[in-house]
């Protein structure tokens, strides 16, 4: 897709897509209010309480194996690193960099999950709304070399085909779900034709669509038109663990943030790097993940909400990878991480003479195969009957699936 030339497409316009769009359709996209206002903030953090199903607890069983062997080894990051961009949406985080770290041989015990993969922050950039803005600078933003996210409304098929789309899912970018219709939650006054007749059926019949026409191999995160809520529930049951809101602010660590309505800074018409890269310091300062929402891209002639030029976005882009210390993935990647970590540790640890144990349930809609990066002072972690590698980086990597943890003494 990257090597298209998009200058040979033959646009809809503006009153193509108002045909398309109904009434409603560009005054009333995401992250617009009724009125036509937008309600973007400067970055907060948020403080939503999660509910309890977001991160359940279970009471763990102590283990009565025998104590093993310590056989761990080192892995060095020259050879076991993943590249700089991962292989899809769920890739593994790359890795740290600074200064080799030696395991720990202290005391053994005060075990802690590194923040953002080892990193001092996150940043994510999501578009919303399959726009033909979005396929026309595609290759502007695939060429910043980092994998972002794209929410796809499945009505919408102005100036973009299907091949499109499963060039950005083959490249590794997220495709997200962003529902069918693009309706209030209310089933109402829908952007892109006519609404279907439940939350559920819009959510179901977009995530079909990516997953079988698109060929990604899962749905993970959505994002709720209008960024309204009253979508959990239909989004839990179609498998999303995350909906993204438009709500502003960034996401802490140890945050309350509702994973049903995280929020993200929405960028406003006009709005230049200079805003974005401030917004990107601010976030690495406080140690928080950033999500950024983009509307319509220009130059463009199809213009439909909030417009920023692509050369503002990818010089942003670019001032968050000077840091190094700054992780930029999908938003799928970094909310696993983040509900990885409330899921680990709200586990109650179970302490013998030799060993403490944590035992985890992990939801139904989280996504498989995750890992978590952890350290503790001394002693050894195992997992599944395997003693856990030390990444010299500076961690071991814990296997969510495994739902069980031991630190031998």
């Amino acid at each position: 897709m990257a090597n298209r030339d998009r200058d040979s497409r033959n646009p809809v316009d503006r009153r193509t897509f108002l045909t398309i769009a109904g009434a409603s359709g560009v005054t009333a996209l995401a992250g617009c209010s009724e009125d036509g206002s937008s309600d973007a903030t400067a970055t907060d953090t948020a403080t939503d309480t999660p509910t309890a199903t977001d991160t359940p607890t279970e009471t763990p069983t102590p283990t009565e194996t025998e104590t093993p062997t310590a056989t761990e080894t080192e892995v060095d990051v020259d050879t076991a690193a993943p590249t700089e961009r991962g292989d899809g949406p769920l890739a593994r985080p790359p890795e740290p960099t600074g200064e080799d770290v030696p395991r720990p041989t202290g005391e053994p015990g005060n075990l802690r999950v590194l923040d953002w993969a080892g990193f001092e922050s996150a940043v994510s950039y999501s578009f919303d709304d399959s726009q033909p803005s979005h396929v026309r600078h595609y290759s502007a933003l695939e060429e910043t070399g980092v994998n972002m996210t794209f929410y796809l409304s499945k009505n919408v098929t102005a100036g973009s085909t299907t091949e499109d789309w499963k060039q950005v899912a083959a490249d590794g970018h997220e495709i997200g779900n962003h529902t069918v219709s693009h309706p209030h939650n209310d089933l109402t006054n829908p952007s892109f034709g006519d609404p279907l007749d439940s939350m559920d059926a819009e959510l179901s019949q977009c995530s079909e669509y990516i997953t079988n026409k698109l060929g990604q191999d899962g749905i993970w995160t959505m994002a709720s038109p209008f960024g309204e809520s009253g979508w959990t529930e239909a989004a839990k049951a179609n498998g999303l663990f995350l909906n993204r809101g438009v709500g502003g602010g960034a996401v802490a660590p140890r945050g309350g943030a509702d994973p049903y309505d995280l929020p993200c800074y929405m960028a406003s018409e006009g709005e230049t790097a200079d805003t974005f890269n401030r917004l990107v310091d601010d976030a690495r300062s406080g140690g928080e993940w950033l999500t950024f929402l983009f509307h319509s891209i220009t130059p463009t002639d199809q213009e439909w909400y909030a417009p920023v030029d692509v050369g503002e976005i990818t010089s942003n882009v670019e001032h968050a990878k000077s840091y190094d210390d700054v992780w930029i993935d999908t938003v799928a990647n970094v909310g696993a991480y983040w509900r990885g970590k409330q899921i680990f540790e709200s586990a109650t640890a179970e302490e013998s003479e030799d060993r403490t144990v944590w035992e985890w349930e992990v939801p139904e809609t989280f996504p498989e195969g995750q890992h978590l990066r952890v350290t503790v002072d001394g002693g050894f972690l195992e997992q599944g009957g395997e003693t856990l590698d030390w990444h010299t980086k500076g961690y071991y990597e814990v296997a969510l699936d495994e739902g069980s943890l031991t630190l031998y003494h």
